[in-house]
């Protein structure tokens, strides 16, 4: 009901308004399902004598999912959260390097025992990743080719040419690599380009900074930025609604803005039977792993 002719809502704004939903509405309505949407992995290798790890910028609402340690073997071991005041009746009785016990301070994860100087294994933080801030089409690359490249430093390298290079990439702006089909991931985080040319329109990377899941038709951006709304394609249409709404709201319909709500409680009830249940036949298994019954486990480890 948007006249055509009119100036109140440019492109800017509805990006805008889109972006704050996604956020404010769709993220937590996606995430109220516990289905492990937007779950993403990192490895953090433990530094010498650092014991502070900040949580990964990228965490909706900067927490984590789960954390666990990694020994030098591959094997994940679960770690328990204390309370600050409880450091004193912990510090003196751990082992050094077996990192299972940590605590909260500010945004950090903070170890005990104290990191010393010889550390091994890796940090496992598991944590929902915020989607990507949408912006428009004329500042990402999609992508038309992939080929392999030459040797650098003994790496093999890969070769990725665009439909076009935005003003905006360089050589030291970290970019993002988003799937433009559904399930829209970010199958590349922060990777910083080898060389670039603006007259082919390539980009050439290390081959291990490029995911097996890259196609054509994919898109490269600026870190956090895409062109699609990071969420699961079935609700797309919600945040289209979301959208409608803050546009009538901004008009004073009162009416109209009554109706889209109304819509929008619909499309919510009616979502949560296609996010819920993401695997029917497999129930989720509840693991008593800190009970007697524990033992009851084919394989299990103490």
């Amino acid at each position: 009901m948007i006249p055509n002719t009119q100036q109140t809502f440019q492109e800017a704004d509805f990006l805008a308004f889109a972006n704050e939903e996604l956020l404010i509405g769709c993220v937590p309505h996606v995430l109220s399902f516990h289905q492990e949407y937007f779950v993403h992995t990192q490895f953090v290798p433990l530094v010498a004598n650092t014991s502070r790890y900040p949580i990964p910028t990228r965490a909706i609402g900067t927490k984590l999912r789960d954390v666990s340690y990694m020994d030098v073997s591959g094997n994940i071991f679960e770690m328990s959260r204390i309370k600050i005041e409880d450091i004193p009746s912990y510090q003196n009785n751990v082992i050094q390097n077996s990192f299972t016990l940590f605590y909260m301070e500010g945004n950090d994860l903070m170890l005990i025992p104290v990191v010393g100087a010889n550390p091994v294994g890796t940090l496992r933080f598991s944590y929902y990743i915020r989607p990507n801030e949408m912006v428009p089409t004329n500042q990402v690359g999609i992508v038309n080719g992939i080929a392999s490249g030459a040797l650098v430093n003994n790496y093999p390298t890969t070769v990725v040419t665009l439909s076009n290079i935005p003003s905006t990439f360089n050589l030291t702006e970290p970019l993002d690599i988003v799937q433009t089909q559904n399930p829209f991931q970010t199958i590349g985080i922060n990777i910083t380009p080898l060389a670039m040319n603006t007259i082919t329109n390539t980009l050439t990377f290390y081959s291990y900074q490029i995911s097996l899941q890259l196609m054509v038709g994919d898109h490269i951006a600026l870190a956090e930025q895409t062109i699609v709304p990071q969420i699961p394609a079935d609700i797309h249409s919600m945040l289209s609604q979301r959208v409608a709404a803050r546009c009538l709201e901004a008009l004073g319909d009162t009416q109209g803005l009554q109706n889209a709500n109304l819509k929008l409680t619909e499309m919510e009830n009616k979502t949560g039977t296609i996010l819920e249940d993401r695997v029917e036949g497999q129930p989720l298994k509840v693991f008593p792993k800190h009970s007697a019954l524990k033992r009851k486990k084919l394989y299990w480890r103490s």
